[in-house]
């Protein structure tokens, strides 16, 4: 840096502001025995950076006329068009006197500050005056930051080159930026600088749970954005992102390693950077990196055939259930109420094919002769015959389905594969736990699940024709959690507690989630 220029900054720094004299004493300094040298200083660092004769310039005026005149000095363009405001016309001419521009070389345009559209109209006449110029600048430095994005998505719908004077030592309790840190940035693209616009449509994508969408813009975003930190956080975000979106289509697997990968990321990082996004959601995901585990041990499991083990095993089938209820939920607040009866139907019938496995029973291949009954809970068993338990239970099936179905002929034969009704009917007339009702008739609960059936089957998903109304979804929906919750309860499952640790986050919910601020700018 130029000697003179670091001593006259420093005589500029060590000046009294106390009053109004003495600070316009100190700024008159910084007009006559500064700005001179920092414009050298500028266009001896930046000269460089022009590749080309700058043809049209377009620059808002802000209060500040500094970083215009450095832009005006050094590309030297052919034509200025200035849009300025009531406010900033004085601005506008303290660039003209400084930079002594001809009357034929600029045009000036007041615009409304407060209306994007006027300074976008301003611009495009702009453009189509000048019979649409290949090199034509637009630099964004100046103006509010209304402007500063109106001018910025202007130039980036007409794709002609954005540029703006930025700094990387900017002097608060001075209002200005270091004398000769001053720089030209080329912005190729408006995520640049306004990447936090398109950061928050990412994010607001986890909102409505569309995983996809959010990866597709972050996938981008992260690559984008020119702050390193910011890109280190947006990297965390795509990756929760993607391990849901695995997990959303029942992508076990992939939705294990994105999010073990994640929370190695998180842990690595965690040491220097605890304010991180999703710092805090640490012990959460790892807890879904166990239950992702589990669940990627499924498809071991299925390619050895070995499906009635995942019902034996509640490390295996809870997690299983757990996210059939999750994602029936994000349908519900999707609105997508036939496919969460689908989702919840299943879950229902997960209860059912769980509890007759503990009875080494399986619904897709009943053995009735091999059934592990529970004398404890049926003692009247004790000392009979396997034959003579079987006639019982038959018995007792066919004294339930004639209570189910009054007046209707029932039919007297167990079958070998049966129906998520049969099921329960079987788990009632073997005494099981979520048979028991806190009052009334067990088979009064059998009659709701039957009604229950009817309204899946009306489904269009199903065998119907027709959508499933949110008032009946709702009906469905609670009759099911309540069963599930009744399943927890006798499997020693803490229901609350799981259902906290598998939902899905949102990084807007992170306590270190803060709007991600554009650069800096000249005001």
């Amino acid at each position: 840096m130029n000697q003179e220029l670091i001593t006259m900054t420093e005589k500029w720094k060590s000046l009294e502001r106390k009053t109004v004299k003495q600070r316009e004493k100190a700024e008159n300094f910084y007009e006559t025995k500064l700005m001179k040298l920092i414009e050298e200083e500028f266009i001896t660092n930046n000269t460089g950076k022009v590749y080309e004769k700058v043809e049209y310039l377009i620059m808002s005026v802000g209060t500040s006329y500094e970083p215009l005149v450095l832009d005006i000095q050094l590309l030297q363009p052919r034509r200025i068009l200035f849009l300025y405001t009531e406010r900033t016309e004085c601005i506008l001419e303290k660039i003209v006197k400084y930079c002594q521009l001809d009357a034929m070389r600029y045009a000036k345009r007041e615009v409304n500050e407060t209306d994007p559209l006027d300074i976008y109209r301003e611009i495009k006449a702009a453009y189509l005056k000048w019979s649409r110029p290949d090199k034509m600048y637009i630099d964004f430095t100046g103006g509010t930051k209304s402007m500063s994005v109106a001018a910025a998505m202007a130039g980036a719908v007409i794709n002609v080159q954005l540029i703006y004077i930025g700094t990387t030592h900017y002097l608060t309790d001075f209002r200005k930026p270091e004398p000769g840190s001053e720089t030209l940035y080329y912005i190729s693209n408006p995520v640049e600088i306004f990447g936090d616009l398109e950061i928050e449509k990412a994010f607001a994508l986890f909102d409505k749970f569309n995983y996809v969408g959010a990866r597709k813009k972050l996938e981008e975003l992260k690559e984008s954005v020119p702050t390193p930190d910011i890109r280190q956080q947006l990297s965390f975000v795509y990756d929760l992102a993607l391990a849901y979106e695995h997990w959303d289509a029942l992508e076990f697997p992939a939705a294990y390693e994105t999010m073990r990968s994640l929370t190695k990321e998180l842990e690595r990082d965690s040491r220097l950077n605890r304010n991180f996004l999703m710092m805090d959601f640490l012990p959460t995901l790892k807890k879904q990196e166990m239950i992702l585990k589990q669940l990627d041990e499924l498809s071991g499991i299925l390619k050895e055939k070995r499906n009635m083990n995942i019902l034996k095993e509640k490390d295996y089938i809870v997690p299983l259930m757990f996210t059939m209820y999750i994602n029936a939920e994000i349908r519900r607040k999707q609105e997508k109420y036939d496919m969460a009866t689908l989702l919840l139907y299943r879950l229902l019938e997960m209860i059912e094919q769980r509890r007759l496995a503990i009875y080494n029973l399986y619904v897709s291949q009943m053995n009735y002769t091999d059934i592990s009954y529970n004398t404890e809970r049926q003692p009247q068993l004790k000392g009979m015959t396997r034959d003579e338990m079987f006639h019982l239970l038959k018995d007792t099936v066919i004294a339930i389905r004639k209570e189910l179905f009054p007046g209707r002929r029932v039919s007297t034969y167990l079958s070998e594969q049966i129906s998520l009704l049969d099921g329960f009917v079987l788990l009632l007339a073997l005494n099981d736990e979520i048979s028991e009702v806190k009052a009334g008739c067990p088979v009064d609960k059998l009659k709701r699940i039957r009604s229950m059936v009817f309204l899946r089957n009306n489904s269009i998903f199903a065998h119907g024709l027709g959508p499933v109304s949110e008032n009946d979804f709702m009906k469905f929906r609670g009759f099911v959690i309540d069963i599930f919750q009744e399943f927890c309860e006798i499997e020693d499952i803490d229901f609350e507690r799981y259902s906290a640790d598998i939902e899905w986050l949102n990084p807007i919910h992170s306590q270190n989630y803060v709007r991600m601020e554009a650069s800096e700018s000249w005001q």
